[in-house]
């Protein structure tokens, strides 16, 4: 699940959605999962923003969005 979360944020970090900056919402939504569960794994964006960078893509597994 860490991974499906981390290739959905790197996604959406690369190409952001328009109206200010990126929330939980936004990637438990693109990864399909309630906000509730992925806070599970993170706390916060800037933790899966430091998360995602030490884990490699998984073209396969990118969200939704």
């Amino acid at each position: 699940m860490r991974t499906w979360i981390t290739d959905t944020a790197r996604d959406l970090f690369d190409r952001p959605p328009p109206g200010g900056p990126l929330t939980l919402d936004e990637i438990a939504a693109c990864t399909g999962i309630k906000t509730h569960h992925l806070r599970a794994y993170y706390s916060s964006v800037d933790a899966i923003a430091s998360d995602h960078a030490d884990i490699p893509a998984h073209p396969a597994q990118v969200g939704r969005c």
